[in-house]
C-alpha cells in the first residue's frame, strides 16, 4: 500500500490519483478472488449527512457498517451509518442534554449498492 501525498483539497480529502489507485485495487481484488460480495461502490444520499449533522452537531464522524437486506444475498448489501461521539456509536437521537433518549433511531440508511445501481463511468470506476 502506498502512502498518499497530501491532497490540495479541503481537510479529509485524498488525492484523486490515490482514490483511483484504491478503487482499482478493489476491482482487481474482485476480479482475482471471485467473491460473492462484489460491491464496487455505495451511493449515499446527501440527506443522510444533512440529517446526521442536524441531529448530531457534536459528532466527530460517522461509522459505516456493511449490512445485508437478505442474509443469503450479498447483492442486497447496504451501508448502515451511525454518528460517532467520543469514539462511541450514538444509535439513539440525542436529547437536549446530548445523551441518547432511546426514543428515536439515529441509525441511517438510504444507500444503494453498485451493482446493481451503478454510476456512469468516471475516473474512479473504469
Amino acid at each position: 500500500m502506498t502512502t498518499p501525498a497530501k491532497s490540495n483539497g479541503p481537510e479529509g480529502t485524498i488525492p484523486v490519483e490515490h482514490g483511483i489507485e484504491l478503487t482499482a485495487n478493489w476491482r482487481e481484488y474482485l476480479a482475482a478472488s471471485e467473491p460473492d460480495f462484489v460491491a464496487r461502490s455505495f451511493f449515499i444520499p446527501i440527506i443522510n449527512f444533512v440529517n446526521i449533522l442536524k441531529h448530531n452537531p457534536h459528532a466527530e464522524g460517522v461509522r459505516a457498517y456493511i449490512g445485508l437486506a437478505d442474509a443469503a444475498d450479498p447483492m442486497s448489501a447496504q451501508l448502515v451509518l451511525v454518528p460517532v461521539v467520543n469514539d462511541q456509536d450514538v444509535v439513539y437521537l440525542p436529547s437536549e442534554n446530548g445523551e441518547g433518549n432511546n426514543v428515536g433511531s439515529n441509525v441511517w440508511d438510504l444507500t444503494k449498492v453498485c451493482p446493481p445501481i451503478c454510476p456512469l463511468p468516471s475516473v474512479l470506476n473504469q
